[in-house]
């Protein structure tokens, strides 16, 4: 798994007033996309939990990254990025699971499917 240093988190609209959230910081690991200590930005992050009291967020994109060592200007980073997470309904993942995670969406399409047949 990718870690993430110095790492801080980035708030973004879209044009259509979403809001996301994004990670940017240095990543280090295996992945043979990003040489070691790269710069990068993540796609919007959709999760998180915790692995040995260390946060892991996941992305839009399918991607994890434990978040290492926050950057210096960011007081509380952690805290902060779970309350932007918690005020976008994003809520930490009991753990992963595949079927949920492809079904994105399923539980609104059975509501709207059982109020036609109402």
């Amino acid at each position: 798994m990718n870690i993430l240093n110095n790492w801080k988190t980035l708030e973004l609209v879209t044009r259509d007033g979403e809001t996301l959230v994004c990670i940017e910081g240095r990543v280090y690991g295996k992945n043979p996309r990003f040489p070691s200590s790269s710069h990068i930005r993540t796609s919007p992050i959709t999760g998180y939990s915790f692995e040995s009291n260390s946060m892991v967020v996941m992305t839009r994109r399918g991607s994890e990254y434990l978040l290492g060592k926050a950057d210096s200007s960011e007081a509380f980073a952690q805290q902060r990025l779970m309350r932007r997470l918690s005020r976008l309904g994003q809520k930490p993942a009991a753990s992963f699971n595949e079927l949920d995670t492809q079904l994105t969406g399923y539980s609104e399409y059975r509501q709207k499917a059982a109020a036609k047949e109402s």
